[in-house]
């Protein structure tokens, strides 16, 4: 059940779901998928606990990979290279991204942009989820790239966003951990990549314990912004 763009012509739509260790996750996020998705791609760090079986119960049509390479970031680079949909959308599993949300997270990618970010920090986004540190390291590490990068971001490491399969290409991105969203986003900038945020609410997760690391990974998010900067010979502002 593809979806058809403004222009009248139909478009695959894939979603790419990393996975590890989210059994008693599972049956929430894969049940309320929507119908109009075409293509289910569930990247999986091998998994111990069921995940992958629970999968098959409410979506039995899910190609399921196995990655024993480590990190989101390898998760997604997996995920994008056997999706074959014209707009890939990226979600975490553990039920924080609302499902109902992808109709308009995806209607900027079918009305011509390129990508489509959720944001928490836009009215009528928020988050059940962030802590007083999280909250300031983003405002911060936003306000580093939009300098840097001439771009206009309210939020830089959030995973509930969609892209066209070119502007994945034209990314290329190469990070392998939950840094990977920021990645994105400066590539994005320093592509031309057309793109537009969305207002996303950001629930806790509903079971188990997240691997993010706030200071581990926030140094992480630090050390791309300042290499991209560097690469790119000065940036651009």
């Amino acid at each position: 059940m593809s979806l058809i763009n403004k222009y009248g012509i139909e478009k695959k739509i894939s979603i790419v779901v990393p996975t590890l260790n989210e059994g008693p996750n599972i049956k929430h996020v894969f049940s309320n998928i929507p119908e109009f998705i075409d293509e289910i791609v569930v990247v999986d760090g091998n998994s111990t606990d069921g995940t992958r079986e629970e999968i098959k119960k409410y979506r039995n049509d899910a190609k399921i990979i196995i990655e024993n390479r480590r990190g989101k970031g390898q998760a997604l680079k997996t995920g994008f290279e056997n999706a074959s949909g014209d707009i890939v959308v990226i979600m975490d599993a553990d039920g924080s991204h609302n499902t109902k949300e992808m109709p308009r997270l995806l209607k900027p990618v079918l009305d011509g942009y390129d990508a489509s970010h959720g944001s928490r920090m836009l009215p009528d986004g928020g988050s059940d989820d962030f802590t007083t540190f999280r909250k300031l390291g983003n405002k911060m590490f936003v306000s580093l790239v939009n300098y840097m990068y001439g771009s206009q971001y309210t939020d830089l490491c959030y995973g509930y966003r969609a892209f066209k399969k070119e502007a994945i290409e034209k990314m290329n991105c190469n990070r392998k951990g939950f840094e990977i969203e920021t990645e994105q986003s400066i590539r994005i900038a320093k592509a031309g990549i057309k793109v537009k945020e969305i207002p996303s609410f950001e629930t806790s997760r509903m079971h188990g314990n997240s691997n993010l690391n706030s200071f581990k990974d926030g140094w992480k998010i630090l050390d791309v912004i300042i290499k991209e900067y560097v690469k790119d010979f000065g940036g651009r502002k």
